[in-house]
Formats: C-alpha cells, sequence, structure tokens
C-alpha cells in the first residue's frame, strides 16, 4: 500500500482476489456488465492466465493470502487508469511469473527499460490496444497499462517525503489494518470528486467542489446481497469527529412519500432527530452573503424557526431536461406550519420594504406561492447546504414547508403530488421506498435511469460517446443507494446498487383496446375534457355533440346533464368558483356569447353574456390574486381585446383594447415572481402585446416577430425580467425568443423544406417543456427545444393536429391527429408507434399516467362514443 500515491482516487484491497472475481462473474448482471470494454478485455486477459497456467488453480493459490491492491489514478485531465499492485509472501508467486514470461503467447514479446536503476519490463501483444508495464520492487509485483504509475511506484519504493495514500488516509488504516471478506474498497470525498470533475464538462463545480472538502473516509466492504453490490462499514472525518446522525423515536422515515415526484433523479432525505444536527455539517467554503446571514438570525433563528422544526428534510433533484435550468425542491416538516409560514413571509417582506415593493406573491393550484429573491437562501439557512437556488419559491404542504428554486420547479412539484405522481402512489417505485431505513440519519438514492439525462448532458467530450454507447448496460445498474446511521461513537456506512435485469427491449406491437365507452345519439364534435368534481373530486368529462348540446359525463361514464348552446364551443373549459362557496361552475364560450353553468345544468343568473357584433375566438381566466375575483380575458375575430369582471362588466382601459389582427392564440395573464403582472396578446399578423393590468402597454411593445403566428408561445420563468423569455415560432418558421422587458433577444430560422411547409411549438399538458414541428405535405419532423431532429414521420395529410404529453424524460407521448382520415397516431419521442393500429378520431385526446398501475389512460371521441383506453408500459 505504501507504493499507492496519495492522488489516488480509490483503492480496492484484498487477500482473495479470485475469489473476489469468481464472485462477481457469477452474479446475475455480469453477462451484461461484460459488454463494458475494460471488463471484457480483463476476463479475456483473466482466462488466458489461467490457461497459460494449466487451469489447475495454480493462480489462486499464487494470489491467495497476499495482499492484492488495485488503485485507480488520474493521468490526464479526463482520462484514469488503473495501478495493480501485490505483494508475494512466498516465492509460487514469483515462479508464476517467470513461468508466463517463458510462455508467452504468440505475437507477443516482452522488452525491457531501466529506470533509476530498476527494470521495467513492457509486454506487447497484438491482442493489446496498450502495452502493460511491469515490475518487481522486492516481493512486491506492480502492474499497470500506465508506464508512468510504475515510476512513480519506484519513487516511492526509493524512499523520500512522498505522500502515499496510507499516510495521507492514515484513519483508514488505524480502523482496519488488513482487508477482511472479499476486500475493501478504501475511499476518499476527494478522491471521488476527482472522478467527477474529470468526466464532466460543466465548469460550475460548486457541489463536488463542496464535496470535495468535507475530507470524508471510508472502508467500505464488498458483499453480493439479494441482488445487490452492497459495500459495507465505517467513515471518518477530518479530526476523528464524526457526525451526529442519531434518529429520534418517533421519526417518519417516510414521511414525504406522497410528495417525492416520480420526476426525482436524486434524493437526500435527512432522518435526524433535530435539524440542529445539520450545522456540524456544516459548508465551509460555501461563501455566506454577511447581511443575509445575519437578518436569518434575527429575524428567523432567533425568532424560534429552527425549534419547531422536526428532523425530517428531503433535498430533491428532479431529472434534468435538454436546455433547462435544473429544478430542485426541499421538503421540510415543521410542528407548526403557520407560525412558520408567516415567519417566512414575514422575513420576505422585510428583504424588499424599504424597495416600496410589495411582497411577491402567486397563486396556483390554490396553492400560495412567494417568494425570497436573495441568492441561496436555503443555503444560507442551512449552513452551507442545498445550493442552487437563484431565487426561492415557498409554499405549504399540510405540515410540510417547500422550497423550491424556480416557479416552474414550484408548479411542477405541485401538479404531480395534485395527480398522485409520487413514489408513495406508484407501484413501479416502491423498491425506492423500500431503502429508507428509520435507523439511518441520512439517506441518498439516485436511481439511474431517471438520472441518465443529466449525465450524457454534463459528461465531458470525451466520456459522452462511452455513456452513450453503452448507455443499457449502464443503467441496467438501476438503483444507487447510500445511507449513514449512528452507531457507538462513529458513522456506519452501506452503500448499494440494485440492478435490473429485464431485458433490453424495443418497443412491441400494441393493439389497444376499449376500457369502456360512452354512445351518444349524435356525433360528437369537441372534447373531452376533463374538470373535477368538487364534492369528491374525481374526475368527470365534458362533450359537445353536433347539435351543439353540451353534456357533463361522471367518472363512471354517466351523464350528470345535458344543456343546448347557441354554437360550438371555441374556448377551453375552465372552473370558476362564483359565489366562493367550493361548488365549482364551468366557464367557457361560443362565438357569440361567454356561459356560466352549474354541475346540476343550471345557469348562472345573468349569463350567457354577449359582446355586441363581435365573434369570440378566445378565451382565458384571469385570477390575480386567488381571490375568486375573476376576470375573463376575450380575444374577438375582429381584433379586439376585452376584460370584464365575473358579472360582465367592461372594464376600464380594457373596452376594447384594439390590436392588430385576431389573437392567434388565447390572451393571458402571467404573474412573474421579481417581475410582476403583465397580459399578454399574440396577433395573427405576427405582432406580440404586453400590457399591464390597467390595459396600458409595456415599454417597447407592440414587438414585431414576423410576418405572421398561428402557433402556441411558451413562457420560460427566469426569476427576472431580463432573464424570462416567451418563445414562440413565426409561420415562416423562425424561432423567436423575447424578454418581459419587451427586447427581442434570440432568432432562429428552421429549414423551411418548401412554401408551402407549416411550423408550430407544441407545449406539453403542464406547459413545463415544448417541441417544434415542421409538417411538409408529405411528412412531419419533430424536434426538440435545441432544434435536433428527434423523428420524421411520413403522412400524406394536409390538416394534422399535434399533441404533447410528458410525464417524465422516460414517458413521453406525442400525439399526431389526421383529420382527413380521422386517425390517432401515438409515438414516443424516439419515432417508435406506440398503437399498431390507429385510434379513430379526429379530435385531441386527454392521457393520463397511473403510476399505480404503470399505465397511460387515452380518453378519446370518434364519431359518436367517447372511449377510455388502457397503454400499459
Amino acid at each position: 500500500m505504501e507504493l499507492v500515491s496519495s492522488e489516488a482516487v480509490l483503492v480496492f484491497e484484498t487477500t482473495e482476489p479470485v475469489m473476489a472475481w469468481n464472485q462477481l462473474v457469477t452474479q446475475p448482471f455480469w453477462e451484461r456488465l461484460a459488454e463494458l470494454p475494460a471488463l471484457d478485455q480483463a476476463q479475456v486477459q483473466i482466462m488466458a492466465l489461467d490457461s497459460v497456467l494449466g487451469k489447475s488453480g495454480r493462480l489462486e493459490r499464487a494470489l491467495k493470502g497476499n495482499q492484492f491492491v488495485i488503485s485507480l489514478h488520474p493521468v490526464g485531465k479526463e482520462e484514469f487508469d488503473f495501478l495493480y499492485t501485490i505483494a508475494f509472501n512466498d516465492k509460487l508467486g514469483l515462479e508464476i511469473l517467470k513461468d508466463l514470461e517463458d510462455n508467452l503467447p504468440e505475437l507477443s514479446r516482452i522488452n525491457t527499460r531501466s529506470y533509476s536503476n530498476v527494470q521495467i519490463k513492457e509486454f506487447q501483444s497484438l491482442d493489446l490496444e496498450r502495452n502493460l508495464s511491469y515490475t518487481l520492487l522486492g516481493n512486491v509485483f506492480v502492474a499497470s497499462y500506465s508506464s508512468f504509475l510504475i515510476e512513480e511506484a519506484i519513487r516511492y519504493a526509493q524512499g523520500g517525503n512522498l505522500s502515499n495514500f496510507k499516510s495521507a488516509h492514515n484513519a483508514l488504516f488505524d480502523a482496519l489494518p488488513n482487508p477482511k471478506g472479499l476486500g475493501v474498497f478504501r475511499l476518499s470525498s476527494p478522491g471521488f470528486a476527482r472522478i467527477l470533475s474529470g468526466i464532466t464538462r460543466d465548469t460550475d463545480l460548486g457541489m463536488i467542489q463542496s464535496f470535495s472538502r468535507r475530507g470524508i473516509t471510508a472502508n467500505l466492504e464488498l458483499k453480493f446481497v439479494d441482488s445487490k453490490i452492497v459495500m459495507e462499514g465505517s467513515a471518518f472525518f477530518p479530526d476523528g469527529k464524526a457526525l451526529d446522525f442519531s434518529t429520534a423515536a418517533g421519526g417518519e422515515i417516510k414521511k414525504f412519500q406522497n410528495l417525492i415526484s416520480n420526476r426525482t433523479a436524486v434524493l437526500h432525505q435527512y432522518h435526524l432527530a433535530d435539524l440542529i444536527q445539520l450545522k456540524t455539517m456544516e459548508d465551509d467554503g460555501f461563501e455566506f452573503t454577511s447581511t443575509l446571514k445575519g437578518d436569518i438570525q434575527k429575524e428567523l433563528v432567533e425568532k424560534g424557526f429552527f425549534k419547531n422544526l422536526t428532523g425530517e428534510l428531503a433535498f430533491i433533484l428532479f431529472e434534468r431536461i435538454p436546455n433547462e435550468p435544473l429544478d430542485k425542491v426541499l421538503l421540510v416538516q415543521t410542528r407548526s406550519i403557520e407560525q412558520q409560514k408567516e415567519l417566512l413571509n414575514s422575513f420576505a417582506l422585510n428583504l424588499i420594504r424599504s424597495e416600496g415593493e410589495i411582497l411577491p406573491t402567486d397563486y396556483y393550484q390554490q396553492q400560495e406561492i412567494f417568494m425570497i429573491s436573495n441568492e441561496d437562501f436555503p443555503a444560507h439557512l442551512f449552513g452551507g447546504k442545498f445550493q442552487g437556488f437563484p431565487d426561492t419559491y415557498i409554499t405549504v404542504v399540510d405540515d410540510i414547508l417547500v422550497f423550491s428554486n424556480s416557479s416552474k420547479s414550484m408548479k411542477l412539484f405541485i401538479d404531480d403530488v395534485n395527480n398522485d405522481n409520487t413514489w408513495g402512489k406508484s407501484l413501479n417505485q416502491k423498491v425506492m421506498l423500500d431503502n429508507l431505513n428509520e435507523e439511518f440519519g441520512y439517506h441518498f438514492l439516485l436511481p439511474i435511469p431517471r438520472f441518465w439525462s443529466a449525465v450524457l448532458e454534463k459528461s465531458s467530450p470525451n466520456w459522452q460517446p462511452f455513456f452513450q454507447k453503452y448507455a443499457p448496460q449502464l443503467k441496467s445498474m438501476d438503483l444507487l443507494s447510500f445511507k449513514v446511521r449512528q452507531k457507538d461513537k462513529g458513522n456506519q456506512v452501506i452503500m448499494e446498487w440494485g440492478y435490473n435485469l429485464a431485458p433490453i427491449k424495443a418497443v412491441q406491437d400494441v393493439l389497444l383496446t376499449e376500457n369502456r365507452s360512452v354512445q351518444f345519439q349524435n356525433r360528437l364534435t369537441y372534447g373531452p375534457v376533463i374538470v373535477q368534481n368538487f364534492i369528491d373530486r374525481s374526475q368527470e368529462f365534458v362533450l359537445q355533440d353536433l347539435e351543439h348540446n353540451l353534456f357533463l359525463l361522471s367518472a363512471e361514464g354517466e351523464q350528470v346533464f345535458g344543456y343546448p348552446l347557441d354554437g360550438p364551443i371555441v374556448s377551453e373549459i375552465f372552473q370558476v368558483d362564483f359565489y366562493k362557496n367550493g361548488k365549482l361552475q364551468l366557464l367557457f364560450a361560443t362565438e357569440n356569447q361567454l356561459y356560466i353553468i352549474d354541475r346540476l345544468g343550471n345557469m348562472i343568473p345573468g349569463y350567457p353574456i354577449s359582446i355586441l357584433d363581435e365573434t369570440i375566438v378566445h378565451l382565458n381566466l384571469v385570477d390575480y390574486n386567488n381571490t375568486r375575483d375573476y376576470r375573463f380575458f376575450i380575444g374577438t375575430a375582429e381584433g379586439k381585446l376585452f376584460l370584464l369582471d365575473k358579472n360582465g362588466t367592461l372594464l376600464e382601459g380594457w373596452d376594447p383594447k384594439v390590436i392588430s389582427a385576431p389573437t392567434a392564440v388565447k390572451p393571458a395573464h402571467h404573474r412573474i415572481a421579481g417581475v410582476g403582472d403583465r397580459m399578454v396578446a399574440l396577433s395573427s399578423a405576427g405582432e406580440l402585446y404586453f400590457f399591464n393590468r390597467r390595459g396600458e402597454p409595456e415599454h417597447g411593445s407592440p414587438i414585431r416577430l414576423g410576418n405572421g403566428l398561428s402557433s402556441d408561445y411558451i413562457l420560460l420563468e427566469r426569476g427576472s425580467a431580463k432573464e424570462s423569455r416567451l418563445v414562440t415560432i413565426t409561420t415562416d418558421g423562425e424561432v423567436v425568443q423575447v424578454n418581459l422587458r419587451g427586447e427581442l433577444t434570440y432568432r432562429n430560422q428552421l429549414l423551411r423544406p418548401d412554401r408551402e411547409s407549416k411550423f408550430a411549438l407544441i407545449k406539453d399538458q403542464k406547459e413545463d417543456r415544448y417541441l417544434f414541428v415542421v409538417h411538409e405535405y408529405n411528412k412531419v419532423t419533430v424536434l426538440n427545444n435545441e432544434y435536433q431532429t428527434l423523428f420524421n414521420v411520413d403522412i400524406f395529410s394536409e390538416e394534422l393536429d399535434f399533441q404533447f404529453f410528458s410525464f417524465g424524460t422516460d414517458k413521453n407521448i406525442f400525439v399526431i391527429i389526421d383529420k382527413n382520415q380521422e386517425f390517432i397516431y401515438l409515438y414516443n419521442l424516439e419515432g417508435s408507434l406506440l398503437n399498431t393500429l390507429p385510434i379513430t378520431g379526429e379530435n385531441q385526446v386527454v392521457i393520463r399516467y397511473s403510476g399505480s398501475q404503470n399505465d397511460y389512460i387515452i380518453f378519446t371521441v370518434s364519431g359518436n362514443r367517447f372511449s377510455e383506453y388502457r397503454l400499459p408500459l
């Protein structure tokens, strides 16, 4: 061990190398991992070595009981290589070495050279891509494919003041002088951080550097147990101080199970007796802002904020979406949620009061969200941990404080909780929850398939091809679990790799069959639209037929009511609580009238409302402060914008607001924390309008985007008017981005195959992710948000509609609706058709994902039938 450099990033030490190898290659996962070049080469060479020695167990007898060390070293900025050392206790090993040299394979030879008066031999063979260098230093055999590692070992052998791995990490060897069992991994946080920094292209290495500064080391014994690779042992900290991971007797390790989204790619969960214990884990390298730290001490700590916290905390990193900031959520349990919320609310208000502003507040799905605009507020609150929050968005769920690093991540979190898209509600996530143990104070879970997009995006150019090529093999090691608990006066560590041996499967043909259906007298022309039953929160369905009759169906498919309208519905279906009593009504528009109908099929008094001599083309619902003092935002075919209160009264400044052409999509209100309110309208003539709530144009409005607009837009919130972006695409295929200052910040012309080509931006159902579509007469091309082609579909039709449903990076459906032939096609983002035979229909579909059943539920209308299908995953 004295020959191993202190720069080694990890070390494996054993006296049973053959037993360890044999157990490794007999594991069920070995056949798949053996496809990795390094492991395949090792297997071939060991088999050849055993063959040369006669396959009589001679190799095992020579190695058994001798110290065998494999160490990994950096040999370049992004490269690593192994050094192998064997300390022979008798002459048998040396005799084997001589036999190998005397029986070289064909087309191979040994060259010799000298370094510092020590002979180094180089084994060359046409079967090897690189030469193997080796030497003997006393009774120690040293070998590597990087010759300078041999030279380095020679320098260590010849003495001097060089710091070797053993002297640099003496705590490891004081605790465990000799390996046990199959062998021991000797690890350090600086070494592990060196590996991560070597394979990533990310220049912002804050989290890696923070981990490196911990100076943690660990001895972990290798085991193979119950379909898992297990490494178990003890962790050591600088100055011999163990961290306090003691747990509370009444703690709830699975407290967050129904709040951990299925999007989760990384989970850090603390299950402590008291969150004050986190103070002992403070990151000394984090640069605190003294004023913010002082405000937190005065306004939160001294007012009892920490005293009301339990020991339960979870830090969640969502799966990475290409070209998007990483979404992060922090969950903290408290004993007094209202008091804690008030403390945080007052703290946020005090920070901005001097600027004469009001507290930025938003509402989403009935959840109040407020913001603290100071960078890395959670890290300042919890001793440098939980970094990466440019702004902090806060809400509460039951007795849990929820912090997120963007408005988008908070809305994703709320959507997933409300839609049961969480670990606790998903049968296939049970394995995640089974890894949580009441006795351990800290858990780290890394679902590899969910994390894989981050691996590909962040890996350096030298490593990315490897990760791409061998993704199926590496992703079969599907879960990394790391947990720590207090044991005696130290910290016990258990690291487990779970693996999934399910076949690497191609998409199989699926014939969808109806799960249920409801038949109507007339052809259905609108819907289905899912709404919520305010009594039991079950889903209900809104439809309209050719005779303009509106229908509401219960979750069981029974008709709740039917109501005759004056024409086809032209808007979305919104739900309003008109009387502020918890009972919901349906709001929608036809070309001529605005309707509000209750769940029993009764019209609200004073409705329907008409706008004289105007043809409605778009309607949107606005509720500035979630007070149910609604505004109805209307766009007309005459190029006018109207804003009405809930009683139908036209509001000042909007009576009407004239724009250059009819709206291309529904006008909207957006509230962006740190920015404020914006009323947004896109005209089909190619202009973008920003107004304040009073109807006054914002600076720079309107902004000329192109010759015409017919596609939707997406708003990318970034916490400031300058950084937030509105993205859309013109009818000529030019992608444009505008910030909320009204500045046009980006243009990119997509390839236009011909003058008849059509372009569209398609948002997913949560308005979170988006794709671009190029529609030629005989082909559809789908591109991601970085303009890379995902797939092409040959389809001959002029009338196509598109939808995009996303339930995580690995669960996506792109829908193509051929209105001419009345066929609906479902594709994944690799372009594979998910339904062998198309669904019949010409209307947009509704798709939900069921975590408990691990399948998609698809609602459609075709002819006079409303149908439900299930698509298993």
